[in-house]
């Protein structure tokens, strides 16, 4: 176990240098934080409070849909905070409130956005079981078996996040290890689900036509294209997911490899650590655009704060 002072030590480089920064540019970061904070906090409520009103979504979905949002949630009201707390004290010469922000930071920000993280790859999942299964499918993908699913995700996010007060370079290879296998779980689920579709698509305009292709679909059991719609608004908030934090993983492995830390790895780690914690702001939006049911909750919500 990595004791108080060790970890201070490892805080120690970064510190000095964000000390002797100029605090304008860490200044614009803080408020673009504040922001984004305020934001995920409003927008994954109003998501929260949409899903319960929301009939259209299969249970199991909604619990994954939730878990997700909760994560925002959780990202927006402690993550953000800690983190602009964290690097606000090196300006201020915050030795001591630096490094202890640091820790909580560093813990509660790998718990909710490797939890994110994975919910996702659950959520690209759970779309090509849905595929996969057709008829059969609210038969397996219960909700119990997802709340059980999202229970041990959560646990080990904990456990993954603890690892970092016990030896910080297996918490940082294991890091790599997780994204990468997330990374090819979802888009391999998510370019299976698109070549069946479009494979699907296809024998049905060669037998029936292209212009009875939809009402084709909507007179089925398995509705194909209400499916395909659902698929698209999971994949938009997969690739949301994917431009926040991948700048961020390739700035680690390069650090990994660094032999000091500069100025311009410090700034470009607090910018891209900002731009992962951003994605839980801007998943909200996505969600209104992709889901026309959450849109229209939501709209009659803010119409009724307005009045």
């Amino acid at each position: 176990m990595t004791n108080f002072t060790t970890i201070c030590q490892n805080f120690e480089e970064q510190y000095n240098i964000i000390a002797k920064s100029s605090g304008a540019v860490y200044f614009i970061i803080f408020v673009v934080n504040i922001v984004m904070s305020v934001t995920a906090i409003l927008g994954n409520s109003f998501i929260i409070g949409a899903l319960r009103k929301c009939s259209s979504l299969h249970s199991p979905s909604k619990a994954l849909i939730f878990s997700l949002a909760f994560s925002d949630l959780a990202v927006g009201c402690i993550a953000q905070p800690l983190f602009i707390i964290h690097r606000s004290a090196a300006l201020t010469r915050s030795y001591r409130l630096f490094c202890i922000s640091g820790m909580m930071s560093n813990f509660v920000g790998s718990t909710v956005v490797s939890a994110s993280f994975v919910t996702s790859t659950a959520i690209a999942v759970d779309r090509y079981l849905a595929l996969r299964l057709r008829l059969r499918y609210r038969e397996v993908v219960t909700l119990k078996r997802v709340i059980i699913v999202l229970f041990a995700s959560w646990s080990a996010s904990l456990i993954w996040s603890a690892l970092w007060f016990w030896d910080q370079n297996v918490q940082n290879y294991s890091r790599a290890v997780l994204f990468c296998l997330c990374f090819a779980t979802t888009t391999s689920s998510y370019v299976i689900i698109y070549k069946k579709i479009l494979r699907y698509r296809c024998r049905v305009a060669e037998r029936f036509g292209n212009a009875v292709v939809g009402n084709f679909s909507g007179r089925r059991t398995f509705n194909v294209v209400r499916f395909r719609r659902s698929v698209s608004s999971m994949c938009h908030i997969y690739c949301c997911l994917l431009v926040c934090y991948l700048p961020y993983n390739c700035l680690m492995a390069v650090i990994r490899n660094a032999v000091q830390l500069t100025s311009l790895t410090v700034a470009l780690h607090v910018a891209f650590a900002t731009l992962v914690l951003s994605n839980s702001a801007l998943n909200p939006f996505v969600f209104c655009w992709c889901i026309p049911e959450i849109r229209l909750i939501v709209k009659s919500t803010i119409c009724r704060f307005q009045h």
